[in-house]
């Protein structure tokens, strides 16, 4: 970093100021102090908040006035030389942004530098401390952001540039399901969006994420997989089942020649999926923030990031319910500033098994208003199968699950169910259309136990 640099740009910023005080209101809102790393400078910077502040425009001679009475280190010489630096207002946006970049460098320097210190003579743990250095660089780079507060105009342009890449195909306004049905339900997954996927156990929930995943990686949407309850083998052992239909459960024993065909084929297709996995059990949803962010300055390519599951991150007991939808906030927050989609799943409250009616309500959800709130879709797997084994006279009919879309916060639709088929010994999901054998076969038994 070039000191000299650094003080160019901040005397011309603050002579653009004073010398043109109009050209303030295009800057105010993201002008502040510590963006000036010369204490003098730094002191001007906040005299000409507290001129505008106000209501006064920030002259020369107000600005020296305030100098005297602070007993700010600079000469009348030395402001002459601020003012005479002013170039031309036009130069007044482009010198805040190389400030805010250069506030921005310092501000990594200084953390990193920070971090490295703790490292050497704090006792806490090293993910802990990466993540408080990543938190207190994106304090101080709120600092330094656009105002909270956009005109229409902003939001005009925003909305242009968006609908130009997506017509130019650099970007997809949503990301599809790959269930087809429920896809024309949901409407797609967008960039900032938190989906929960919620079931009681052995009702398909990680084996339809792992499906979702590998769907979009097949389409090259890379993405994170942080699997708090399996480890990367058994994650290996589904997908291989699903990519080439083989039993699951053939892939803890010697496999026929046939097999093992499909194994080895499996496997190549498994080794070019854009899939990263971290199967660390016990991480702080903190910690899982912080894993996610490495892997998009790895991958800025990153689509999504699955989470499984919920309940299983590492949580204080004494506050378990606060914590549950603060962790669900925290990945929504994170899916917005890294720009990823979070699918994230979660258990059902045990509450389910007691009642005769057992679909699932967004009661059973635990902690269910703070996960509701902060949720973008929430989406309920039931099998009647599992409840009531054989009640369609075939394996098949076991594996009928209903989906259901609780809530959809932007395509609507909530309430509203498709039929998927859940292929258990091979962890695959195929949709149940209407009018197909199994859709109508099951509606007539689930409406005859219902009458």
């Amino acid at each position: 970093m070039d000191r000299n640099i650094d003080l160019l740009y901040e005397a011309r910023l603050l002579g653009n100021v004073i010398k043109q005080p109009e050209a303030w209101y295009e800057i105010a809102p993201d002008f502040r102090p510590e963006l000036f790393s010369d204490p003098a400078y730094r002191a001007i910077a906040e005299i000409i908040i507290d001129l505008t502040e106000g209501g006064q425009r920030p002259s020369s001679v107000k600005i020296y006035n305030e100098m005297q009475k602070r007993q700010v280190g600079l000469t009348v010489e030395d402001l002459i030389s601020v003012v005479t630096g002013h170039v031309t207002v036009k130069e007044t946006k482009s010198l805040m942004a190389e400030l805010e970049d250069l506030y921005k460098r310092r501000v990594v320097y200084q953390t990193l530098l920070n971090a490295l210190n703790k490292l050497q003579q704090d006792d806490k743990e090293t993910d802990q401390l990466i993540a408080e250095a990543q938190q207190a660089m994106l304090d101080a780079f709120d600092k330094t952001g656009k105002s909270d507060v956009k005109s229409m105009q902003d939001v005009a342009e925003k909305l242009f540039y968006r609908q130009e890449r997506i017509q130019r195909g650099e970007q997809l306004p949503m990301y599809p399901l790959n269930l087809d049905r429920l896809q024309e339900l949901v409407g797609g997954l967008e960039t900032g969006s938190i989906t929960i996927v919620a079931a009681r156990p052995s009702m398909g929930k990680t084996s339809f994420m792992l499906s979702e995943c590998i769907g979009w990686a097949q389409k090259g949407w890379p993405g994170l997989i942080i699997s708090l309850e399996q480890e990367d083998i058994q994650i290996g052992q589904r997908n291989i089942a699903n990519l080439e239909t083989i039993p699951v459960g053939y892939l803890r024993r010697k496999l026929d020649e046939e097999n093992l065909n499909k194994f080895y084929s499996a496997l190549s297709k498994l080794r070019e999926l854009p899939i990263r996995i971290n199967d660390r059990r016990g991480l702080t949803v903190e910690q899982i923030c912080s894993i996610a962010r490495v892997e998009k300055m790895r991958n800025p390519g990153m689509k999504w990031v699955a989470v499984d599951y919920l309940t299983a991150m590492n949580m204080d007991e004494k506050y378990y319910y606060l914590q549950v939808g603060q962790a669900v906030k925290k990945l929504r927050d994170l899916a917005k500033e890294i720009d990823v989609f979070v699918i994230l799943l979660a258990q059902l409250n045990r509450s389910v098994e007691s009642r005769q009616e057992k679909r699932p309500l967004m009661s059973d959800l635990r902690a269910s208003g703070n996960i509701e709130e902060f949720a973008d879709v929430i989406l309920f797997l039931y099998r009647e199968g599992y409840y009531n084994p054989g009640f369609l006279g075939s394996e098949t009919g076991d594996w009928i699950t209903e989906i259901e879309v609780a809530k959809n916060r932007q395509g609507g639709n909530a309430g509203r169910r498709i039929l998927a088929i859940f292929k258990q010994p091979y962890m695959q999901w195929e949709s149940c259309s209407p009018g197909s054998y199994w859709y109508q076969k099951y509606n007539e038994a689930v409406k005859a136990n219902m009458t």
